[in-house]
Formats: C-alpha cells, structure tokens, sequence
C-alpha cells in the first residue's frame, strides 16, 4: 500500500513538474512570438508557409476523406432514428449543429494531433538527444524561436482552417447522402441547415480549433525537448505526446462545449 501511495505521489509531482514547463513554454512562445511579428525579416526567415502548407495542405486529403465519411454515418443514424416519425426535414439541421459545434473540431484536431504532433515531438526529440539543441544554445540562438514559433503560429492559422474545410466537407458528405437516398432535395437541405445553423455555432467551432492548436504545439515541442537517452526514448515520447494531446483536447473540448452551451 506504501508503495501504491508513494508512486501515485510521484506521478502527480511529475504531473505538476510538466503542467508548470508546459505554461512556461507557452509563455516564453508567446514573447517570441511577438518579437517575430514585429521583425518583417525574421518574419520572411522563419519559413511559416513552409510550415502551414506542411501541416495544413498535407493534412487536407485526409481531414476531408475522414470529414465526408463521417458526414454520411451521422445522417444515416439520425434518418434512422427520423424516418419512421416522418421528420428527414430536421436532418440537415442536426447534422449541421453536431458537426460545427462538436464534431468537426474535435475530429480535425485529433487527425492533426496523430499526424502533426507526432512529427513536431519526433523531430526535435531527434534533434536534442544528437544535442543539436545543445548547439543552438552555444551559439546563443533561443530554441523555442527556432523549434517552436514558426510551428505556433503556423499551427494557429492551419487548424481553424482545416476545422472550417471539415465542416463544409462534412455537410457535403450529408447532403449527397440525404439527397441520393433520402430524397431530400437540395433547397430544403439548405433552408432547413440555414435555419438551425446559428453563428455561435461557426465561431465556437474555430475557437476551439484555435485552443487545440496551442495544446498540440505545446505538448508536442515540449515532448521532444525533454527527451532525454536515445532513439527508443524519443519513440516513447511521440506515443506519451499523441496520448496527451488526445486526452487534452477531449478535456478542453468538454469544458468548452460547457462553456458554450451549457
């Protein structure tokens, strides 16, 4: 029992250790962050686009496919649940509130955690345990301008957009569906969608889709800058990441959707 105790309570200061670097790294992101957005030239230097089009436009394909699929699996179960009350009218209307609301945010940023996290936490992971890291700060060049802004900010303007394309995606996937085999024509699809669809429900979408763009980052680059052995270390430390950052949007997501709508 003494040792059943003694390890929870070294996980938990272990959790607080973390939870303590993790807001430090987010704010030390956050001053160098602007220091990059007032210097046009670091700003050209920092190679953001090459970071947007490598985490936004190489995770589209596979944001839009997940996005359509699962489109038409929540129209098939609600017409299910609709068609035998004679209500397929309302159906655009769920489809649209479940996807902008919940559906689209959480999906896109757990696709972008397994795809994105993993790769921000395995290359500098790398990169500290052959002490490339170490090198940086002998030639006095901050780490976390040179790792972490550029991946931050481009994270930040990638993600709402991914969610926003995965929503549009997945009302498409629906409408094809509920017009094909429901019979549901197209302007009744997209007056009953309109009248439902409110405009908290769009932003509420992208503010989520913004925090979850933070955590990712966050946990991600911290993952690989406390990396510490070698190669098989930093492969523990992508699955510990791709693990934290799902448990982290899950929980943000609930005290957002509470926030929101509760």
């Amino acid at each position: 029992m003494k040792d059943l105790f003694g390890y929870a309570g070294r996980k938990f200061i272990l959790y607080l250790q973390d939870l303590s670097s993790l807001v430090y790294l987010f704010r030390e992101t956050l001053q160098q962050s602007l220091v990059l957005l007032r210097d046009g030239k670091k700003l050209r230097e920092a190679g953001i686009l090459k970071q947007v089009d490598e985490i936004g436009t190489q995770s589209l394909p596979l944001v839009l496919s997940v996005s359509a699929l699962l489109g038409i699996a929540i129209t098939v179960l609600i017409s299910f649940q609709l068609k035998d009350m004679g209500a397929l009218s309302y159906i655009p209307g769920f489809v649209a509130v479940a996807v902008f609301r919940e559906i689209g945010p959480l999906i896109t940023a757990m696709i972008v955690a397994g795809r994105v996290g993993a790769a921000f936490t395995a290359r500098i992971g790398t990169m500290k345990v052959s002490e490339e890291i170490l090198a940086l700060e002998t030639m006095a060049i901050n780490p976390v301008r040179f790792l972490v802004v550029q991946r931050f900010v481009a994270l930040l303007l990638a993600l709402p957009a991914l969610t926003l394309a995965a929503n549009f995606t997945s009302l498409l996937g629906s409408f094809v569906f509920s017009s094909t085999r429901l019979g549901i024509r197209a302007d009744t699809y997209v007056r009953e969608m309109l009248d439902v669809l409110a405009f908290k429900d769009i932003y509420s979408g992208v503010a989520k889709a913004a925090v979850f763009a933070v955590l990712i980052v966050m946990i991600g680059c911290y993952r690989g800058l406390v990396v510490e052995g070698g190669a098989e270390d930093v492969g523990r430390a992508t699955m510990i990441s791709v693990v934290s950052c799902t448990l982290a949007i899950i929980l943000f997501d609930t005290v957002m959707t509470t926030a929101f709508y509760g």
